[in-house]
């Protein structure tokens, strides 16, 4: 395992395992464990549809030090990268954000993220999680539904599945979180290959990907955790009439995967 510092920028997707992956890493011992998963700094700034969940002072702020400290994350210059700064040291060498909307943010925003870790000695390594897109959506919206959230494209009050399907799958919450080409594209412009990881929901529970992914984030392997489901969505609907309507409107991210990452032919 290297002694270097490193911090691990995840960049999506939402129901594709990123729970899962944030407890993985509070597993290790190398792990400096932040005061939350999602930081949600980068999103808000530059992603028009997060902009007005930014984090606003108020008097509920002063009394509770993580409120404060969200809240100098998106407005102080500099103080996300010195909070990762001062949280990583001694024996822990691995900080993260994972926080799936991140799928939006361009690669302007990604050097700029490496080039101010890099100013401190910390190395950034990128973790993209995906999944087939109709599944994707289908647990998307059944856990909405499940919780009676409606912020992110299914119509307020709505109950029916498969109308929420179709409120949603064209929205831009959607979109964002589901045409995964992009981001990879976005990243692929900043990091190196090696600091990019691509992994799939469908086989991440396998022992080869556990170790994969492991090796990338340089901690110590941990088998039994292929077992281990985080967040995962109960009673989804397995088929639609609008299935084939899905899938063809996200044919552009079917057909990427496909050519790149030929695995995919198979799991999805």
């Amino acid at each position: 395992m290297s002694n270097k510092r490193s911090f691990i920028l995840g960049l999506g997707h939402q129901k594709c395992g990123t729970s899962w992956l944030h407890k993985y890493l509070c597993e290790s011992d190398l792990f400096a464990r932040g005061f939350k998963k999602e930081y949600h700094v980068w999103d808000r700034l530059d992603t028009p549809l997060f902009k007005d969940k930014r984090e606003k002072l108020t008097w509920r702020t002063f009394f509770k030090s993580n409120l404060m400290r969200a809240y100098k994350m998106e407005h102080s210059e500099g103080y996300y990268f010195d909070y990762f700064d001062r949280l990583i040291g001694n024996n822990k060498l691995i900080g993260a954000d994972i926080t799936p909307s991140y799928s939006g943010l361009s690669a302007r925003r990604l050097e700029y993220i490496k080039r101010n870790f890099a100013e401190r000695d910390i190395d950034v390594k990128v973790v993209i999680l995906t999944r087939e897109p109709l599944s994707r959506i289908k647990s998307a919206v059944r856990f909405n539904l499940d919780r009676k959230d409606y912020t992110e494209g299914i119509n307020v009050g709505e109950t029916d599945f498969e109308k929420a399907l179709l409120q949603y799958y064209k929205s831009e919450h959607c979109t964002l979180r589901t045409q995964y080409q992009n981001i990879i594209l976005e990243a692929a412009k900043v990091f190196n290959p090696e600091d990019i990881y691509v992994g799939f929901y469908e086989n991440m529970f396998d022992e080869d990907e556990v170790k994969r992914i492991s090796q990338f984030l340089q901690v110590e392997p941990k088998y039994e955790f292929v077992k281990v489901r985080v967040n995962k969505t109960k009673n989804t609907v397995m088929e639609t009439k609008s299935d084939t309507l899905i899938k063809e409107f996200y044919a552009d991210t079917y057909a990427y995967f496909y050519q790149n990452y030929p695995v995919t032919k198979e799991l999805w």
